[in-house]
C-alpha cells in the first residue's frame, strides 16, 4: 500500500551552496532571465533556439517524469525527466560521465591510451566557425597525423585505435577549435598483431606533419597567401599537446574521457558572479592558474550558443581499429583485447535508506502513482 510520495527538486546543488553562504548561479538561471530579450535583439539559428528551449524545460515537473520505488521504506520518488540539451550543465554533466562510462568498457583493455589535443593557430578560427563543414576535415587530418607518425616510428603501416571529439571552443568560451584524441599506444600491424609503441612519442615530427597535413587540405579552401604565411610563422608546426602520463585504467579513461573529452561548455560552479546585466566566471589553463573573466549577459549568451552545432553533425567520431569497419576486419584480435559491460540502465537511490530504488514507469505529471496500477505492479513482482 501507498504510504508516502515525495519529488526530487533540482535544488540540490543550490541548497549545498546555500549552507556554506555563497551564492549560486547557472545558466539556466541566466537564459530564463535574459532569453527573450536576446532574441529580440539578435539573429538565432533555429537549433540554437531548439537547444535553449530544452533546456529551459529542463525537470520541469509538469513534463513528466520516472517513478521509483524503495522496498525498504515503501516509499515512491519522482524524478523529472532531463532535457538532453547540450546547453544544459546539469544534463550535460550527467551525460558526459555515463558516455565515459560506456565508452571506458569498450576501449581495448591492458593497453595503454594517450591523451592528445590537435589545435591550430588563431588566424584559423574564423574559417572554422564559418563553415563548420570543416570539423570533420580537421578531426579527419587528425587521425591521418597520428597514424603516419605512428607508422614511421615502427617503419610499417599501423592502425591504431583512435577516438575523437570535437571543441569548437576554450576555456574562456572563445572560438577556438581543436580536436581532444584518446589513441592506442600502437597500433595493429597488416597481420592484426598489436604493436606497442612505448611512452616516447617524436614530438617534433608530430606537431610537422599535424602542420603539413593540415595546411595541405585546406589549401584550396583558404584564400590565398594564408597558408604561405601560416609556413612561415610557424615553421615548428602546429601545436599537439601530448599529455605525459599514460591512461592504463578503467578508472583512469573514465576520469579523462569525462573532464577533458566530453563536457558542456561551462560548468555552474565556474560562475562567481552574476547581476543581470554581466556575467563573471573563472577558467583554468594548461598550467593550471585561474583567470577571471567578465562579459555582458548577450555577449555571454551568444558565446555559448554559437558553439552548438548543426542537426545531426557528428563531434564524436572512431577512428582506425575503434571504426565499426575496422572492428570486423580486426574482429578476432580486438575481441581478446576488450571487455564490454552490460548496462545497468535506470539506476537511482532512495534518500532515505540510500538502498537502490526500482524502477516503476514514467509518467506525464509528477502526480502520485494510481493506487491499483501500483499494487498490480507489486504483485507482479512479487510473483516474477
Amino acid at each position: 500500500m501507498l504510504t508516502r510520495c515525495f519529488v526530487i527538486l533540482p535544488t540540490k546543488q543550490y541548497s549545498k551552496k546555500k549552507e556554506n553562504n555563497k551564492p549560486f548561479y547557472s545558466v539556466k538561471q541566466i537564459f530564463q532571465e535574459n532569453w527573450e530579450d536576446y532574441l529580440r535583439t539578435h539573429n538565432v539559428r533555429e537549433i540554437e533556439k531548439v537547444e535553449v528551449e530544452k533546456m529551459l524545460s529542463c525537470k520541469d515537473n509538469n513534463r513528466g517524469g520516472f517513478w521509483y520505488y524503495c522496498k525498504n521504506c515503501n516509499e515512491y520518488l519522482f524524478v523529472p525527466f532531463g532535457c538532453n540539451s547540450r546547453l544544459c550543465s546539469c544534463c550535460g554533466k550527467r551525460y558526459s560521465d555515463q558516455w565515459a562510462s560506456m565508452l571506458a568498457d569498450k576501449l581495448m583493455k591492458n593497453i595503454f591510451h594517450r591523451h592528445l589535443v590537435f589545435g591550430i593557430p588563431d588566424m584559423l578560427w574564423n574559417y572554422f566557425h564559418d563553415d563548420r563543414k570543416l570539423f570533420k576535415v580537421l578531426m579527419d587530418v587528425a587521425y591521418k597525423t597520428i597514424r603516419e607518425v605512428f607508422s614511421k616510428m615502427k617503419r610499417r603501416d599501423l592502425i591504431p585505435g583512435v577516438i575523437e571529439v570535437f571543441h569548437p571552443f576554450g576555456r574562456d568560451l572563445k572560438n577556438q577549435p581543436h580536436v581532444h584524441m584518446i589513441v592506442t599506444e600502437g597500433g595493429f600491424d597488416i597481420n592484426g598483431t598489436f604493436v606497442q609503441l612505448g611512452n616516447y612519442i617524436p614530438y617534433n615530427v608530430l606537431h610537422e606533419t599535424w602542420e603539413y597535413n593540415i595546411l595541405k587540405k585546406l589549401k584550396k579552401l583558404l584564400p590565398q597567401g594564408i597558408v604561405e604565411e601560416a609556413y612561415l610563422k610557424y615553421p615548428n608546426g602546429f601545436c599537439v599537446y601530448v599529455r605525459e602520463d599514460r591512461i592504463s585504467s578503467r578508472k583512469g579513461l573514465v576520469k579523462y574521457i569525462g573532464r577533458y573529452v566530453r563536457h558542456p561548455a561551462i560548468a555552474n560552479s565556474r560562475i562567481t558572479a552574476y547581476n543581470k546585466e554581466a556575467v563573471k566566471f573563472c577558467y583554468e589553463d594548461h598550467d593550471g592558474n585561474i583567470h577571471y573573466k567578465i562579459m555582458l549577459v548577450h555577449d555571454f549568451i551568444s558565446a555559448i550558443i554559437q558553439h552548438v552545432p548543426e542537426k545531426n553533425q557528428k563531434l564524436v567520431r572512431y577512428y582506425g581499429a575503434y571504426s565499426r569497419r575496422k572492428k570486423r576486419l580486426l574482429k578476432s584480435s580486438i575481441t581478446k583485447l576488450i571487455s564490454v559491460k552490460s548496462s545497468e540502465g535506470r539506476v537511482c537511490y532512495c534518500p532515505k535508506c540510500y538502498e537502490r530504488m526500482e524502477f516503476v514507469f514514467y509518467s506525464r505529471k509528477d502526480v502520485p502513482p494510481d493506487k491499483n496500477l501500483l499494487s498490480n505492479w507489486l504483485e507482479m513482482k512479487s510473483l516474477a
